[in-house]
């Protein structure tokens, strides 16, 4: 049944499955075709370095070439792991956040914690066995976000220190469903007014960052919490961390 819909869904997308896509999503809604105008010739595609800029608008790249333009807009890389710097050094991995620093001892606890998530989320939904051959074609060199409920670092929580959380670390298509409903659960988290089992905390994170990594491979929610999907249940969840009814009655 599971795959009889994705078939039907399938043919909205360009020769995929659109089960297996994040938020990294786009549609054509002018007149006319984007690709067409790239494929034309009137598109120049320069693959070099800039070195700098100079008068004119001169490009200079770092072979010694130039090129002039009228304009220059620039769309530089990111990088997963946050500008701050946190004290004291090494304690990312217990905050959740990515880093390239992680204990022996903090690898092993999350190689286990990543496993028994995978075994359970894969017995629970099958399908998520048969994901597609084109993927990400590379990895990161940092530990992905691993947060409790989106937001809130394990190892603080289970210890019943709820004194900081990291809101919008959650990328979605509903970005201002997302938005309302972390606010109102980071407020109550914040106050200390959300029951919730400390036992179970480093268990459910690693749920959450593995139940990424196996239905959006071809995203990068093996990295950071990443969806299309999955916002409702998402919002849900916070929302009945709060006691607030789901459903409408």
């Amino acid at each position: 049944m599971v795959h009889r819909l994705w078939e039907k869904i399938r043919m909205d997308t360009v020769n995929f499955n659109g089960l297996f896509l994040s938020a990294r999503v786009g549609v054509l809604n002018y007149p006319g075709n984007i690709h067409d105008y790239v494929t034309s010739g009137q598109v120049q595609i320069i693959k070099k370095d800039i070195s700098h800029l100079s008068k004119n608008g001169t490009i200079n790249f770092a072979d010694g070439t130039s090129y002039q333009t009228h304009a220059l807009v620039a769309i530089t890389e990111w990088k997963l792991s946050p500008n701050i710097q946190y004290k004291p050094d090494g304690i990312e991995a217990s905050l959740g956040i990515p880093t390239e620093s992680m204990s022996s001892e903090e690898l092993a606890f999350w190689s286990h914690l990543d496993k028994e998530a995978a075994r359970e989320i894969l017995q629970k939904f099958p399908y998520l066995t048969r994901p597609p051959k084109n993927v990400i074609p590379y990895q990161q060199k940092v530990s992905p976000y691993r947060l409790y409920g989106g937001m809130a670092p394990p190892g603080l929580t289970s210890r019943s220190d709820n004194s900081i959380v990291f809101i919008k670390m959650v990328h979605s298509t509903a970005n201002i469903i997302i938005a309302e409903t972390q606010a109102l659960w980071a407020y109550a988290y914040l106050n200390g007014m959300i029951d919730m089992n400390k036992d179970k905390v480093y268990h459910e994170t690693a749920l959450s960052s593995c139940y990424g990594r196996l239905r959006y491979p071809c995203g990068f929610s093996a990295w950071y919490p990443e969806f299309v999907y999955d916002t409702v249940p998402y919002a849900d969840m916070l929302l009945r961390d709060l006691g607030v009814h789901t459903w409408a009655l």
